[in-house]
């Protein structure tokens, strides 16, 4: 077990409205496993932008959002400095304790109705992380994904938890199966999550029009047998009176 002292600065700014329903906030934390560190900005739970410590670069993940607005990485890279900083001076004032690491609770669902054949996205949604190091893999029947998948930062929760969103482009189908693997020390083994085709599938418009099309046809064919029926009616009650006279 790896001990590791993080600390998380939120900053928080309420949406001007009327009723407050947003959030937006900036956040940062360093931690000594690693050691490592993140900044980032969120509003209402997605993340819009976070600096690249390597590259020392702003990573936009609104598309677009760029275009209005600007953010110069350097007071990102100065924040993460303050935090190690600080974090550094309570360690040695400290008499710290170990805190527990938490188990991740793991889910997988998918981005949109299934329809086979077409392009959807898997996303593999972990809550409840801490510390914020973990390794998550996706498995197709047994083999591992290494392309087509990405993922959020660490977003910071109210209770000082993280959580993290996996997503993964794929293509349905009925035997294909997905798994999403979370590693964590709060894990006495690793947490997986899978997910196959099952149950109902929406149908195509394309088999959608033929299925119009053929109800169409039969309506069409009983309606004339009907006036065929109804015509041949007639005539034979018109034999059977000249018969009688």
């Amino acid at each position: 077990m790896v001990p590791v002292c993080a600390l998380l600065v939120l900053l928080l700014k309420a949406s001007e409205a009327v009723t407050v329903d947003y959030f937006d906030y900036g956040a940062d934390y360093y931690q000594t496993y690693g050691p490592s560190g993140q900044y980032l900005f969120d509003y209402n739970g997605n993340e819009m932008f976070h600096v690249d410590l390597e590259s020392k670069s702003v990573v936009w993940t609104l598309p677009g959002l760029e275009k209005y607005a600007s953010f110069d990485p350097q007071g990102g890279l100065q924040d993460i400095n303050i935090a190690k900083y600080n974090l550094d001076i309570r360690i040695k004032r400290s008499n710290r304790t170990v805190a527990p690491n938490i188990p991740p609770l793991v889910s997988v669902y998918i981005s949109n109705p299934v329809v086979l054949g077409e392009p959807n996205i898997l996303i593999c949604c972990t809550k409840n992380i801490f510390p914020p190091v973990m390794n998550t893999t996706w498995i197709k029947n047994g083999e591992i994904i290494r392309e087509g998948f990405k993922e959020t930062s660490y977003l910071p929760a109210q209770d000082g938890t993280f959580r993290k969103l996996h997503y993964l482009a794929f293509i349905p189908n009925d035997h294909d199966i997905y798994t999403c693997e979370v590693e964590h020390w709060g894990l006495e083994k690793p947490t997986k999550r899978i997910w196959k085709h099952e149950g109902s599938t929406p149908i195509s418009e394309a088999y959608q029009n033929v299925i119009c099309a053929l109800g169409l046809a039969v309506g069409i064919i009983g309606i004339i047998a009907g006036v065929m029926l109804i015509i041949k009616g007639m005539k034979q009650s018109t034999a059977q009176g000249r018969n009688q006279r």
